[in-house]
């Protein structure tokens, strides 16, 4: 019978196969994005729901066990890792105080106004009434993996709402074991000042520390696979030592995320990984988790705790809602930075359940949990309504903000194409990575790869060569996203086959190495560059690499007299502008008084973020004086001119041979 058969069906259920468990869990990964897709939904509530209907208290077809525990909790940690990572740190150094009080806004609001309605209309005690009140204080960035698809990792009103998150939940853990220590017996002055004192020297290990780390290891190691467990393994040990030291793992993690930031930009291969792997397996296992928590048929069940539960809910979302308003219209911020803050920082998940938990852990004089259960069950419901409203304000701010919100300057250049030429296998990281960084963040247009070989009776061998060289750097730029055109040309005059080339692809610019060779400087097109110079009418840019370029600290530009009067003065200040965003270096300009005017001028206008400086400097070839500023963590940019432009002088000639004795 049709009963039987449902009782041999439930048989197998919950299941038990660790293989099953994670097939089941991919396939949610892989069809929930697709159904919201088409029910016009955000994807993260279709795992959230998806562990609703799957866990123990839906279909039963999985238990919560340890598995969801461990990936929902290295889910968390990479939420508020990435959060800090993608930070704009120059931003959050510019309006520090706007963080600070946007961060005690979210936090008080909501803990001041529940605190007063708990106590007013649901009589409860101090004690629970602050529990709810730190409760509601809290915030995780459910939606954030919403932010980095649109790419508005940096859009203000989102480092805002980051920034703040982390203030208010690193106060409301504060606050939170206040409350606890008040139950034991090691309250008391003391107490408090050996928690500051651990965490401040945490604080400052880990900003000595991790820089050093990092910048060793990254100059030492370009393994793709080990640069990767290197960033992680920082991550988790931040997180292990921020609660040895008393403090939730997540403000560890955030606290790596931040230090690591200038070290891995937007568009490099590791920061693709990073938020690959991420993305796809570590947030999807926790959100599922944060679903399978929810107990539906029990809240229904308590007809009596529905209206409790739906104030409870209402409150939450309309305290963290007053919060963003307060900041709006003090800060002068539209409508959609409103909802998309309010989006991100009304989102409750494993922070709010872990602090029932210690709620429920704490008992009264009664003998009864300081957490009742219409209360637990008002958090967990909390969590699946602020999942939804998170989700929905975020999608919708987010598609508002990304019309608008790319400034003219960068559209002109999204079509660019950059075209790399390549000759050296072991500096071709370092060229592709740099072409990552100066093309838009937007842009949608190929790199070209090409290697160029002496056309000769015998040269299968260094066209086979040619071909896994052009292939590796295709490599290299797929794993940061980026599609990049294969090309081998062979010819008897390179120079002839590099501009056909340009010409088939209408590459906008062209990227090419040099190296030293017996005390001079030799380009990959030997001395024919300056036959190149002649015939292309593009800008060309020579890099010669001591380093990666993920660890460079400050970029120093020395600009001609009258540059600014050129066709492409704001093409190669564009492109500098963008490797000193991602980078988060300073830029120093040589130049004179009227190029500095225009540079500012550029740079306010299109790039807020970076940091700018100036020295006069009117003699182009006073390398002895940039010889005593420009370290061996600096990149140094020499702007140079065609003969016979405004800026064009006799030393540009002099310009390989004064670096080598300089």
């Amino acid at each position: 019978t049709f009963a039987n058969n449902m009782t041999l069906l439930t048989a197998y259920f919950p299941i038990q196969s660790p293989t099953l468990i994670f097939c089941v869990v991919l396939l949610i990964i892989l069809f929930a994005p697709i159904i919201m897709g088409k029910l016009r939904i955000p994807h993260i509530i279709g795992m959230v729901l998806a562990g609703v209907l799957i866990g123990e208290h839906g279909l039963n077809i999985l238990t919560r066990d340890s598995s969801f525990e461990l990936f929902g909790k290295v889910g968390l940690l990479y939420i508020m890792f990435l959060a800090g990572l993608e930070m704009d740190l120059e931003s959050v150094k510019k309006n520090s105080r706007r963080f600070l009080f946007f961060g005690l806004l979210t936090c008080m609001i909501p803990l001041l106004l529940t605190y007063i309605m708990a106590m007013w209309l649901l009589d409860y005690s101090s004690t629970a009434s602050f529990l709810l009140g730190c409760i509601m204080a809290s915030n995780t960035l459910i939606a954030y993996p919403i932010i980095s698809r649109y790419g508005l990792q940096r859009n203000s009103s989102v480092m805002l709402s980051v920034g703040s998150s982390m203030l208010s939940l690193f106060m409301a853990l504060l606050m939170l074991a206040a409350l606890a220590a008040a139950y034991g017996e090691d309250v008391g002055f003391g107490f408090w000042i050996l928690f500051l004192l651990k965490f401040i020297t945490f604080c400052a290990v880990s900003i000595w520390l991790i820089p050093k780390m990092t910048r060793y290891f990254l100059r030492r190691y370009s393994d793709a696979v080990m640069q990767f467990i290197f960033v992680l393994a920082v991550m988790f040990l931040s997180a292990a030592c921020s609660e040895a030291v008393g403090v939730e793992g997540i403000v560890g993690a955030f606290i790596a995320g931040l230090i690591l930031n200038r070290y891995i930009p937007h568009v490099s291969p590791l920061m693709n990984r990073i938020e690959f792997i991420g993305n796809a397996l570590f947030i999807p296992y926790f959100l599922i988790g944060v679903g399978m928590l929810i107990n539906l048929p029990q809240m229904v069940t308590h007809v009596d705790g529905l209206l409790f539960i739906f104030v409870f809910v209402l409150l939450a979302l309309f305290t963290k809602a007053l919060a963003c308003f307060v900041a709006g219209r003090l800060f002068r911020l539209g409508r959609e930075m409103e909802m998309m803050m309010a989006g991100l920082t009304s989102g409750h998940a494993a922070g709010a359940l872990a602090m029932v938990m210690v709620g429920r852990r704490l008992m009264l004089p009664s003998g009864e949990p300081l957490v009742s259960d219409v209360l637990l069950n008002a958090v967990v419901m909390l969590i699946l309504c602020s999942c939804l409203f998170s989700a929905f304000g975020t999608t919708h701010a987010s598609k508002r903000i990304a019309k608008v919100g790319v400034s003219d300057e960068e559209k002109q250049g999204e079509e660019d194409k950059i075209l790399v030429a390549l000759h050296n296998p072991e500096t071709m990281p370092n060229l592709v990575n740099l072409a990552l960084m100066m093309r838009p963040h937007r842009s949608t247009a190929p790199l070209v790869g090409v290697k160029l070989v002496v056309d000769a009776a015998d040269n299968e061998r260094e066209l086979e060569a040619a071909r896994l060289l052009v292939k590796d750097a295709a490599s290299v730029a797929a794993s940061a996203g980026v599609n990049m055109k294969k090309v081998v040309r062979s010819g008897v005059n390179v120079i002839t086959a590099l501009t056909y080339t340009m010409k088939d692809f209408e590459a906008s610019e062209i990227l090419l190495g040099y190296h030293w060779h017996d005390g001079r400087v030799a380009a990959s097109l030997g001395h024919q560059v300056d036959d190149l110079l002649l015939r292309v009418s593009r800008q060309v840019s020579i890099v010669h690499f001591t380093r990666t370029v993920n660890t460079l600290r400050c970029i120093h530009v020395v600009v001609p007299r009258d540059a600014e009067l050129e066709v492409g003065f704001r093409r190669w200040l564009m492109h500098v502008s963008r490797l000193a965003r991602q980078m988060d270096c300073r830029i120093m300009f040589y130049c004179t008084p009227s190029a500095w005017e225009q540079i500012s001028e550029f740079c306010a206008q299109h790039y807020k973020t970076i940091r700018l400086s100036y020295v006069r400097f009117e003699q182009f070839n006073d390398f002895p004086t940039l010889a005593r500023t420009v370290h061996d963590d600096h990149l140094l940019v020499l702007v140079s001119a065609r003969e016979g432009s405004f800026s064009w002088q006799p030393e540009f000639q002099k310009i390989p041979a004064t670096i080598a004795s300089s």
